[in-house]
């Protein structure tokens, strides 16, 4: 199976909305959501910096790892997408 990264950025956002990860909660679990040989792939590394580069994800350094929130400041923007391509029926 092979996603596209507008997928790959739909399960990323999904997830962290759902766990309400805004701001200062973050996770390093960000990948969860997506097949294990899709983890370490270009193709999701284009999307995670996608993302960054939107805004949309805050990244921070903790304990080795990075760690991801959603951007508070784009709430509209991130939950606009949430509906428009997240939204399970």
């Amino acid at each position: 199976m092979s996603l596209s990264v507008l997928e790959i950025k739909a399960r990323i956002i999904r997830k962290l909305v759902q766990w309400r990860k805004w701001g200062g909660s973050h996770t390093e679990n960000i990948l969860g959501g997506i097949p294990g040989h899709l983890r370490g792939a270009k193709i999701t590394k284009q999307a995670l910096k996608e993302l960054v580069q939107d805004e949309w994800l805050l990244p921070a350094i903790k304990t080795g790892e990075t760690h991801y929130s959603l951007n508070p400041k784009k709430t509209d923007e991130i939950l606009q997408f949430y509906e428009q391509y997240c939204q399970r029926d």
